[in-house]
């Protein structure tokens, strides 16, 4: 080759080269769309809960953190300083969902394949009571000013409400369209059921138990869903259209919907630290996942701030401000994956 010819090859390369660097910064730099620039963090410590563990939510607290699983149809029960397992609890097969009252001491978890709903005593660890015929139970949330409790029903289109204080069935709300993920608005006491079918959030009045609005949301929504009442928002996941839907429930409107990794399906949210954390789990509802990344985006401006390396098949997540560590649940392999945050994280 001439040194002319050199130059030549030279000259059209560079263009190339330049446009692929261009391309790859929002990569390197951990920005833009979800995937890109996926960061590895050290995993601290694997946790053995059970078989298929899926819903995970922290009592910061109370230092506990609590996990479902699937399979293993057990709660069990973690000391966050020191992630050890204190107490594994059996409440049923298939661990949908969990809802906390940190203030009342309780913990509800509902179990699909017995149609169960387990209460907890998260003083002793103890059950301390079992309600059945929850039929094909999902989506659990909880009012405690009103003293009520809402469990999904998809197969039989309604909504179960309980009294927190007798245990006893007050009612059931018939929502057609598979209703599955829940959440309560505890200032304004409105409850969003997801609609799983008609990809649609109805919002009802507790007072009434009237539907006050619906907003129409992305593609099939799911559990979980999560609340911030001081703010009047709902974050919906959207496992179809692969988005987040934040939804105002005092306007009953959407103000925002995000783009995540395909097939979310946990989230938690910190207002305080003004973050969200999204698990992608890469396929939809199906026992082998191969989704590999948790989103985290500030609550702000919506922008993505980092994308996090995890085991294969994210579940369910929780960050736990007291030690800065976000909690997945790998439901392929049986773990929850303790992963320590960089200041920019939390």
């Amino acid at each position: 080759m001439s040194r002319t010819q050199f130059r030549r090859g030279i000259s059209l390369l560079f263009p190339i080269l330049l446009a692929l660097a261009v391309w790859s910064l929002p990569a390197r730099l951990g920005i833009g769309a979800e995937g890109a620039g996926a960061k590895t963090l050290p995993v601290s410590v694997m946790l053995n809960p059970g078989k298929r563990p899926e819903p995970v939510i922290v009592d910061a607290s109370h230092h506990r953190v609590y996990i479902g699983t699937e399979t293993g149809g057990s709660v069990t029960v973690v000391d966050d300083r020191t992630n050890h397992i204190l107490r594994t609890m059996p409440v049923g097969r298939e661990v949908e969902d969990l809802a906390l009252d940190p203030t009342g001491g309780k913990l509800y978890a509902v179990s699909s394949v017995l149609s169960r709903l387990s209460i907890i005593d998260t003083s002793t660890l103890r059950i301390v009571a079992v309600l059945q015929h929850q039929k094909d139970a999902s989506g659990v949330a909880l009012d405690p000013s009103r003293h009520r409790l809402y469990v999904t029903e998809p197969s039989a289109n309604a909504v179960t409400v309980i009294d927190t204080v007798t245990n006893k069935l007050i009612g059931t709300l018939k929502v057609p369209g598979q209703p599955i993920g829940i959440g309560v608005d505890t200032t304004l006491h409105r409850v969003s059921v997801g609609l799983f079918k008609l990809h649609r959030v109805d919002v009802i009045d507790e007072s009434s138990d009237k539907i006050k609005g619906s907003i129409q949301v992305g593609i099939r929504p799911v559990h979980p869903f999560r609340v911030v009442s001081s703010t009047h928002r709902l974050y919906v996941l959207n496992s179809g259209s692969s988005s987040l839907s934040i939804v105002d429930t005092r306007a009953l409107k959407i103000v925002r919907t995000l783009k995540l990794g395909r097939y979310p399906e946990g989230i938690d949210v910190e207002p305080a630290k003004q973050r969200i954390y999204v698990s992608n789990e890469g396929d939809p509802g199906t026992d082998k996942n191969s989704g590999h990344t948790a989103s985290v985006i500030d609550l702000r401006s919506g922008r993505f701030i980092d994308t996090l390396s995890t085991p294969r098949g994210p579940d369910g997540i929780a960050f736990d401000p007291n030690t800065g560590d976000v909690y997945v649940s790998v439901e392929d392999s049986g773990r929850v994956a303790v992963i320590h945050l960089p200041a920019r994280d939390r």
